[in-house]
């Protein structure tokens, strides 16, 4: 019996690699093309488009609220939909506003294309990814998430030098149509792929908002609930504008505290330390506890600000620093994955994810209009006591989540 389990469990690892690694690909695309390409070509885009800097990043933070709209209708659809067919009309869409972006003269165009591009990223980040994976592969999608954010963990790695080397040859025009391009010949054929895949029986998707068999979570049925779900909202919503901030913000505020010199080495290890983050996470084997790596993950996003703010501005502790919020940083997505079916169950698992989107985006962008704001009107020290003081609301949300689920599960009337 023993035998045929662990045969069964190889077989479904072996299964669930191929989905990894390609929603891995298609996320290291969408990350790299939608997000982190912007911040490189932005001061092109305010000097093309006759916009100040300012404005530019401003239309961003409005995109990312125009995401905040949608990503509930992007996740009710995840629901009702094949989750890989949802993802390929997203990379389709995303491939159309790219190019319209990268067409279309004008200020009024380029904010409009710019909201649209973020509004169908909805449709092709983690999120998505997340409810393709637990769609596709039954009793693996914790392993599956993981290789998943630990391939797109790299999205920054590669696409901020690989922006800036066609940059130096091309308008940012020309690149936005290379980016395009890749949504249409590299992730629209893998989610396509990944659609076909359902035809087949070892891969036959659960319908997440159907009546076929799902996870039943730990506070189905009574409990908690509804007070375990706003205290998740704000976690992800707190998280979300703590790394918004800290990403937007970072090579400024080290500047200010003294570290320009040294300060893109220092952002460089938020990377590498949000990868580490997640190989503990997949060389753990799912040994871990949710619930824990959710408060571990608040805990060091505020203790690296901690940290950074406490000492002397010195090179050698500013990188401790980002080493640990890249590590907070690394596992709070994969949280994001697990977490939610464990709790709510997996039925409407793609609905859930929109509104946990949602949150996120709108605190994405309020971050970095606020964080300016302050650094404006203060200074860098005190933007980033701020965000502190956000984050600490995370870290208190997330011990009281744990409270709330080990009370009642502690209860004797419970199995």
């Amino acid at each position: 019996m023993r035998s045929d389990l662990r045969t069964e469990r190889a077989r479904a690892q072996q299964r669930s690699l191929p989905v990894a690694v390609a929603l891995g690909i298609t996320t290291t695309v969408s990350y790299g093309t939608l997000y982190y390409a912007f911040g490189v070509v932005a001061a092109e885009m305010a000097a093309d488009t006759g916009l100040s800097l300012t404005s530019v990043y401003g239309l961003f933070s409005a995109s990312l609220a125009g995401a905040a709209v949608a990503a509930p209708f992007t996740g009710r659809a995840l629901d009702r939909f094949l989750p890989a067919g949802v993802m390929a009309a997203g990379s389709l869409c995303s491939a159309v506003m790219l190019a319209l972006l990268a067409i279309t003269p004008g200020a009024l165009a380029f904010a409009v294309f710019l909201v649209g591009a973020q509004m169908a990223a909805t449709m092709v980040l983690y999120d998505s990814a997340f409810t393709v994976a637990t769609a596709h592969v039954r009793g693996q999608s914790r392993r599956t998430i993981t290789i998943i954010t630990l391939i797109a963990g790299f999205a920054s790695t590669v696409f901020w030098p690989l922006t800036i080397r066609l940059g130096e040859s091309m308008s940012w025009r020309e690149v936005y149509l290379i980016f395009a391009l890749l949504h249409l010949v590299v992730c629209t054929p893998l989610h396509l792929w990944l659609s076909g895949m359902s035809a087949r029986k070892e891969h036959q998707p659960i319908r997440i908002g159907g009546d076929e068999k799902v996870t039943i979570g730990r506070l189905e049925g009574g409990g908690p609930g509804r007070e375990a779900f706003n205290l998740m909202l704000c976690v992800f919503a707190v998280s979300g504008f703590t790394i918004s901030a800290v990403h937007l913000h970072l090579i400024g505020l080290l500047g200010e505290l003294g570290l320009a010199a040294s300060a893109a080495m220092i952002g460089a290890l938020i990377g590498p330390a949000q990868v580490a983050g997640r190989l503990v996470e997949f060389f753990s084997g799912g040994r871990m506890p949710a619930l824990r790596i959710m408060v571990f993950s608040n805990l060091a996003l505020l203790t690296g600000l901690l940290i950074l703010v406490a000492g002397p501005a010195h090179v050698a502790i500013a990188a401790v620093a980002a080493a640990v919020f890249g590590l907070g940083q690394g596992v709070i997505y994969i949280v994001r994955g697990i977490l939610p079916p464990e709790l709510f169950g997996s039925r409407g698992y793609g609905a859930m994810l929109g509104r946990f989107n949602a949150a996120s985006l709108t605190m994405m962008a309020v971050a970095p209009v606020l964080t300016a704001a302050i650094r404006e009107a203060y200074d860098a020290r005190t933007a980033v006591m701020v965000i502190m003081g956000v984050s600490a609301c995370g870290v208190a949300a997330a011990l009281r989540l744990m409270a709330i689920i080990r009370s009642w599960e502690g209860r004797p009337d419970q199995p």
